[in-house]
């Protein structure tokens, strides 16, 4: 919480900063202009493989590129969705059910309590939730776990709790579990994600820790794909893949990035900036998606040729948001009917909701867990501990350490 005399010493900052403050707010549309000569979609697309293909190391600079699949659309910077909606609500609606009626929609998302150190007994619970759309009805289905003492225990070089990869892996199982069991009769059916598929989260993780989520991963999507299941990843992005892909090639034409020893002005500038806006410069028009692509970054790709998930990206435009869509490259191979359904389908889902897809939103309200959900779980655990010290006549308690206790004290 800000003391008092901070909060007076932010308002005087912010007082001698309003001409700043007004400049930046005024103007980003002009700072959005220099981004004009390093826009990939102005390059020829061949350039941009041979700058990318001849030397990778450029992703260890920069962190992400973005791999033209679409030579033939690449310069066009846009793709208007075509028979797209009207601007009309009422057609728009009447686009959106056409849409929608002509294939399953759905959604999954997790909610999960981690273990505490804080508490003598530990447990981590978790809920996986699916709603599904599908031509006119609606079913939704819920699946919770819950894991407690030496089964939040892993082996790697001795016995360790569990890390961000596994709670991932954990609801990726759970998630398997209700769609085989619960889902598997509703197939074939599109199933967005809010989550990124490239997992460029994970470029911190230790060599051990990203290859167990990458193998994760991949058998995740390869059992959504035995299953008929079409996963899509729907979110929002500040992954500056396609900036930082034009950067490259129009700024190192001749120069590989690992002979570099320092980035350039221009690159430090233009990492600073909010691809929000350069995507706005690109997608100027409704509902249009950028050409496809494939995210590279250190995680996914050991090189071009050598991916650890072979994904397919591209960005969209849904009225004042700007969505990144990922899915598994094997769709674009193998049924490319599919991958031109998945554009229709984020925007005719994302439009009932104003900008985001509503199926995700409604998974999201399934699987999430309140403060007073956690409550409630909180005192089963703890009703449950204090039946057992009963049974077996064990003087035993639940209880928090002291610190935690001063954490989630009430105030008087």
């Amino acid at each position: 919480m800000l003391q008092e005399l901070s909060i007076q010493r932010l308002s005087q900052k912010l007082a001698l900063k309003e001409e700043k403050i007004f400049e930046s707010l005024s103007g980003y549309k002009n700072l959005n202009e220099k981004f004009v000569p390093y826009n990939p979609f102005n390059l020829d697309p061949q350039e941009i493989r041979t700058v990318i293909s001849n030397d990778l190391s450029c992703v260890s600079v920069l962190g992400s590129i973005a791999y033209p699949l679409e030579d033939d659309l690449w310069n066009r910077g846009q793709i208007v969705l075509e028979d797209g909606p009207d601007e009309n609500m009422g057609e728009k609606i009447e686009w959106v059910n056409r849409v929608l009626d002509g294939v399953g929609v759905g959604a999954t998302d997790a909610s999960t309590v981690r273990h505490n150190l804080h508490l003598n007994l530990l447990y981590a619970y978790t809920q996986v939730a699916v709603f599904l759309r599908r031509y006119g009805e609606c079913f939704e289905e819920v699946v919770d776990d819950i894991k407690v003492g030496d089964e939040l225990y892993f082996e790697s070089d001795g016995l360790k709790l569990f890390e961000d990869e596994h709670y991932q892996i954990w609801d990726w199982n759970l998630t398997l579990k209700l769609l085989e069991e619960r889902f598997s009769n509703y197939t074939p059916f599109i199933l967005f994600l809010d989550e990124s598929l490239s997992i460029s989260y994970a470029r911190n993780y230790t060599v051990e820790r990203r290859r167990l989520l990458v193998e994760s991963l991949k058998n995740y999507l390869g059992k959504l794909f035995e299953l008929n299941i079409v996963p899509v990843a729907v979110y929002f992005s500040l992954d500056r893949g396609l900036v930082n892909c034009g950067l490259k090639c129009t700024l190192c034409k001749n120069i590989r990035c690992s002979s570099c020893h320092k980035m350039s002005e221009q690159e430090i500038l233009f990492k600073t900036f909010c691809d929000k806006h350069f995507l706005y410069n690109i997608l100027t028009k409704n509902y249009s998606r950028t050409p496809y692509f494939r995210p590279l970054n250190p995680v996914v790709a050991e090189s071009v040729e050598r991916l650890n998930v072979d994904l397919i990206a591209f960005y969209v435009r849904v009225d004042e948001s700007i969505l990144r869509v990922e899915f598994p490259k094997i769709f674009f191979d193998e049924k490319r009917e599919v991958v031109d359904l998945i554009h229709r389908a984020v925007v005719a889902d994302s439009i009932i909701s104003g900008g985001y897809p509503l199926t995700l939103s409604r998974a999201h309200e399934l699987a999430v867990l309140s403060g007073r959900d956690r409550n409630v779980i909180h005192e089963i655990v703890y009703n449950k501990a204090l039946e057992l010290c009963k049974k077996y006549g064990r003087n035993l308690e639940l209880k928090f350490s002291r610190k935690n206790e001063l954490k989630v004290r009430g105030v008087v």
